[in-house]
């Protein structure tokens, strides 16, 4: 049956067409106010990040997230974690908001941390659940829409949630996927971790001396 639309006469199903399109623009609409509302909270945190400072004095367990667990938030997270071996009872862990468990690293994040004496042999992404982003002090991300999507999918979490380059006001706010690209850009975004990590062990080592 066909229906009536104004002086239209729509085919049959050409309603509900019309209402998921509708529907898909109304929450792509809502996603950007939000991606919009968490870029201003992350450049605000930016310019004074005394919250973040105070969280990470406190930690005892970062949870760094990105979206495949093969490259950004190995490398973040291992290097946080060798850094800190010795000097604090620090739980470090990754995790992916979207990948499929039992990838190991990108080999050239495994090349690169053998440099460091960093053992990736035994790595394999994992999906983030809500008992780890629970048991994070700290929560870390890679992009602006990854604070949108913990926000959305982890009820309590935002406020623990932050940009990994948030207390390095050189680098640029956010670090991007390099996955699909040459080993040019994965070296840069590996170097914009390194860069981006050193606040964060500055802080975690020195809880009581490091100035926000």
């Amino acid at each position: 049956m066909a229906l009536s639309h104004g002086d239209v006469r729509l085919p049959d199903g050409a309603m509900d067409h019309e209402g998921a399109r509708f529907l898909r623009g109304f929450k792509e609409a809502g996603r950007r106010v939000i991606e919009r509302l968490e870029r201003r909270r992350a450049e605000g945190i930016r310019r004074n990040p005394d919250r973040l400072v105070q969280r990470l004095r406190r930690a005892r367990h970062v949870l760094v997230l990105c979206q495949g667990n093969v490259i950004r938030s190995v490398f973040a997270a291992h290097l946080l974690s060798a850094a800190l071996a010795g000097t604090r009872r620090v739980s470090v862990r990754s995790a992916g908001l979207e990948t499929v468990p039992g990838w190991r690293a990108h080999s050239y994040v495994r090349a690169r941390c053998e440099d460091l004496q960093i053992d990736l042999s035994g790595h394999s992404s994992v999906a983030v659940t809500e008992a780890m982003v629970k048991t994070a002090d700290v929560v870390l991300v890679m992009e602006v829409s990854q604070l949108v999507v913990v926000r959305r999918r982890f009820h309590g979490a935002r406020g623990k949630t932050f940009l990994l380059s948030s207390l390095a006001p050189d680098l640029s706010l956010e670090i991007r996927d390099p996955a699909g690209k040459g080993e040019e850009a994965i070296d840069a975004c590996l170097d914009q971790i390194a860069r981006a990590v050193k606040p964060v062990i500055d802080i975690i080592r020195n809880p009581d001396t490091t100035d926000a």
